[in-house]
Order: structure tokens, then sequence, then C-alpha cells
């Protein structure tokens, strides 16, 4: 962006001694030069993404057949026993204010 908005010629002493006389003039050169650049190093920036993406999506593959065995398993860190006797104990609570509120009526 910073190519494309100079108003000063990069290398324009060296663009003179070579004596250049093809093409257009060297600001609208550089312009399309920057151009160039610019809209070109937007691709690396799009695989770099795609990669990140496509590596995140393995990794969170691989990590839910990691979780899915484990309950599988039924390990003792497994994350849906513990979310099930979370549950449990709170019906149990629930049963026991029940009850306690029944017997006081």
């Amino acid at each position: 962006m910073s190519v494309m908005s100079s108003t000063d010629i990069i290398g324009a002493g060296w663009w003179q001694a070579v004596g250049r006389t093809w093409g257009p003039d060297l600001a609208q050169d550089q312009y399309s030069g920057g151009a160039i650049a610019w809209a070109t190093g937007d691709v690396p920036v799009l695989i770099t993404t795609v990669i990140l993406a496509a590596q995140w999506i393995r990794t969170d593959r691989r990590e839910a057949r990691r979780i899915d065995r484990q309950i599988d398993r039924g390990d003792a860190g497994d994350p849906l026993a513990a979310y099930n006797a979370y549950l449990a104990g709170l019906h149990a609570r629930d049963r026991r204010l029940q009850k306690t509120h029944t017997e006081e009526s």
C-alpha cells in the first residue's frame, strides 16, 4: 500500500542510469508493482488460514474421539459420568426438599 501511494520513485537513480525507455513511466510502473505485491500478499495468508483451519478441525476430531473412548471405557475422569452424578445429586436434593416440605404441611 505504501509503494502504491508513494510519490517518490524507489531506486530512481538506478532506473535513470539504466536508461529505461520501455513500458509505462516509472511512477505508473511502481504503482502497478505495488498493486501486484499487495494483491499477491493475501495468497500466503489465505493458504496459512486454510492450513490452520484444517489442523484445528483434525485436533478437534481427535479430542472428540479421545473423550468418546474415555466415556465408553467408563473411566473415573469421564466428564459425562461426572455430569450425570451432578444431576443425580440435584435430583436427590430436590426429592429431599420436597419430602421435607410435604411432611411440614
